[in-house]
């Protein structure tokens, strides 16, 4: 089965605004690392332009009434619902394109999945996609429309059990609103506590309601957690519940934000650890739709990604360019012109810290929740 990687240039070159911190142009520079890489140019590999989402798909997560709030703000209108529905906002600026751009990505997001459930993809990555804030009436987080939610509910329609696990920085609160109350999806979130960052949600004692009592699982981290104790609580936990779950599919954020670099969070990973998971995850998935999210340094963000996608494919990065004067230099960045980041590690108080509140969510999971799928130890 194929590969794909969902690219569209339309969307490759867009942009919120000049000065806002998410930028679709990420998107551009992944090909050109994945082309430098020789990570593009194998038989079961193939790039699809998408299309924008079908509108009637909206509506699995979506209200009519937002969309409509949508539409009316892309055409430039201004009325007070659209203040109360997240527009307008540093966040979520209205701008021309602004709703079509949001379907093409969703519709990216969809399709891959799509690809994955008629079995003609085993993975499929859309980089531009993972709007995991975006709520039923409202947008926020820069996410006007929540592809993530609108695809697993569709898979879910079709008789799919998905696991979704999610390790961008923040906790993807939206997603977790649209499943909280069902077993048909196991939702695991790992993220900064909602203590010290947005959207403030998040705590391991939110593990679902109802049927679903069990199937929402966040796995919060202190301020600073460093390679060593996220990985720790990783393998702790994921890997039993994935495997308990038993899914059709596997659902993954991949965002590049919990890197020690990025400047919207305050988590310490490196590469060293973002290519145990995501190599981890390729292990345990029967199949696997990966969306970008966050990342807000470009350069930081494109290199994890490529790292990932070569993860999922099963290949070594070869650098084409190494040892060629004027080889491509990507960004101004310390260390741009590499994927890979040495070890890093924090001591003294603040890994106890880190380490002490680790070891407690997971003990609380493995108490509350482990029980609830039938994992002992």
């Amino acid at each position: 089965m194929l590969n794909v990687l969902l690219h569209s240039n339309e969307l490759a070159n867009s942009e919120y605004r000049p000065n806002h911190p998410f930028k679709p142009a990420r998107a551009r520079l992944l090909l050109e690392l994945l082309n430098r890489y020789a990570l593009l140019d194998h038989v079961n590999q193939k790039i699809v332009e998408p299309t924008p989402l079908d509108e009637e798909l909206l509506y699995l997560f979506h209200t009519k009434e937002y969309i409509d709030i949508l539409k009316r703000a892309e055409n430039g209108e201004f009325t007070v619902d659209m203040l109360q529905a997240g527009l307008g906002t540093t966040d979520n600026p209205v701008f021309p394109s602004m709703f079509r751009l949001a379907l093409l990505a969703s519709g990216a997001t969809y399709e891959g999945a799509m690809l994955i459930f008629r079995n003609v993809a085993r993975m499929a990555f859309n980089p531009i996609g993972g709007f995991h804030h975006a709520g039923r009436d409202h947008a926020e987080g820069f996410c006007y429309i929540n592809d993530i939610a609108i695809a697993i509910a569709d898979l879910v329609r079709k008789g799919q059990r998905v696991a979704y696990i999610d390790i961008d920085a923040h906790h993807g609160n939206g997603v977790q609103d649209a499943f909280f109350d069902t077993n048909r999806v196991l939702n695991i979130s790992l993220h900064e506590s909602g203590k010290t960052l947005y959207p403030g949600t998040g705590f391991e004692t939110e593990i679902g309601s109802g049927e679903g009592t069990g199937y929402t699982v966040n796995i919060p981290f202190h301020a600073e957690t460093d390679d060593e104790v996220y990985l720790f609580t990783f393998d702790a936990l994921v890997p039993p519940l994935v495997k308990a779950f038993n899914p059709d599919i596997v659902f993954t954020v991949i965002g590049a934000d919990a890197h020690k670099d990025d400047p919207l969070a305050h988590l310490n990973l490196t590469s060293n650890a973002y290519k145990h998971i995501v190599t981890l995850l390729s292990q345990i998935s029967p199949k696997i739709m990966a969306v970008g999210a966050g990342g807000y340094n470009v350069h930081r963000a494109v290199s994890l990604w490529t790292l990932a996608w070569a993860a999922f494919c099963g290949l070594e990065p070869v650098d084409l360019h190494a040892g060629l004067i004027g080889g491509m230099m990507y960004g101004p960045e310390a260390n741009a012109g590499s994927l890979e980041d040495p070890p890093y590690t924090i001591n003294g108080l603040n890994k106890d810290l880190c380490l002490d509140h680790a070891k407690r969510v997971v003990q609380f999971i493995q108490d509350h929740v482990f029980p609830i799928h039938g994992i002992v130890g």
